[in-house]
């Protein structure tokens, strides 16, 4: 019995000292992980390849990249879920009533890569998609104590105290590129973030993780539907001048 007091002790110490303070997001090194340039590309910036001109209603097919870096202190991997993927479609789907898209869907293919653009175009021309939206995101949890931690040393403080707190921070990439020819639209880049506070015992990471990653796609979702028809606008080649 005293000796499991000991360990019982001794967890709970760790508990309220292992992390006493908010060490804040490394932001430089999430978007190294996802690739961002450093200075973005201003939103006025013309299209690539405006001579093209995209038919509408399009098909979209979705790729969500995945990654299988091992999680750092900084930056930690984002799970595409089944969920996650039929949320962004339900952001997008707008685009459908205003029929710029005729048809979302997601582009499965656990061969391809995130940069490999090259590929996840060919495939989505394999499906019948017109463009492709090539997903990435990473993350990472701030988890420290607050004031209340205090009371962790006691067996029911551990349990029932809401001593610690969990910041979450989702930042996803959405990449628009038609698949026959080179038009692709500038990166959209935004984050999700989210905050938990309860216990050290039953506070889990991945459920802030989760309410982070779902406003970040959301914010995507709704970048891409403001977007899609101007861009789209602009790719069309400029009317004749009447004489």
């Amino acid at each position: 019995m005293v000796k499991l007091r000991t360990v019982v002790a001794s967890l709970l110490v760790a508990l309220s000292a292992g992390c006493a303070s908010s060490q804040g997001f490394d932001r430089t090194a999430m978007s190294e992980a996802l690739h961002i340039a450093p200075t973005p590309i201003p939103e006025s910036q013309p299209l690539a390849n405006q001579g093209v001109h995209l038919s509408t209603p399009l098909r979209l097919g979705v790729f969500f990249v995945g990654h299988n870096f091992p999680h750092r202190p900084s930056v930690r991997t984002v799970e595409w879920l089944a969920r996650d993927r039929d949320h962004l479609l339900r952001e997008l789907a707008p685009l459908q009533d205003q029929h710029v898209l005729r048809e979302t869907f997601v582009l499965m293919d656990a061969t391809l890569r995130g940069e490999d653009i090259l590929g996840i175009r060919q495939a989505g021309a394999r499906y019948g998609a017109d463009v492709v939206l090539i997903v990435d995101g990473v993350a990472a949890v701030d988890r420290y104590n607050n004031y209340v931690a205090w009371l962790y040393p006691t067996m029911l403080g551990a349990y029932l105290a809401p001593g610690t707190e969990s910041d979450a921070l989702v930042m996803v990439t959405g990449s628009l590129w038609a698949v026959r020819s080179e038009w692709h639209a500038p990166m959209q880049t935004v984050e999700g973030a989210s905050k938990l506070v309860g216990s050290a015992v039953l506070l889990e990471d991945s459920a802030v993780l989760s309410e982070a990653k779902q406003r970040a796609l959301q914010a995507l979702g709704t970048r891409i539907v403001d977007q899609l028809p101007h861009w789209i606008q602009e790719s069309l080649p400029p009317l004749p001048r009447s004489r």
